[in-house]
């Protein structure tokens, strides 16, 4: 798939689940790569999407100083639903 239109719907996915996209930018440590902050209205915590095209791999993350319950609550059906658009599989990997 072309890497915009990955996007595109990596963003519709994103409003899907009534998130917004509060910065998009690239990781400087994976030239290519597509890097979302996701906020949800008037709640703190950020919710990270990464797109690197290059190696054909998407993720979530959330850093420990910014979990909520909410993007707790919205990690994994998101990335179940990236695996079900996108296809691929979904690893939980814990730090």
């Amino acid at each position: 798939m072309d890497q915009d239109v990955i996007s595109e719907e990596i963003e519709a996915i994103v409003t899907d689940f009534d998130l917004i996209i509060s910065e998009k930018t690239t990781l400087s440590t994976k030239k290519g790569s597509v890097h979302w902050h996701i906020k949800k209205q008037d709640e703190t915590g950020v919710l990270e999407i990464t797109y690197w095209p290059k190696k054909a791999r998407l993720w979530i993350d959330i850093h420990n100083n910014r979990r909520k319950t909410w993007n707790l609550g919205v990690i994994e059906p998101m990335a179940d639903r990236f695996s079900q658009e996108f296809g691929g599989s979904v690893e939980n990997i814990s730090r």
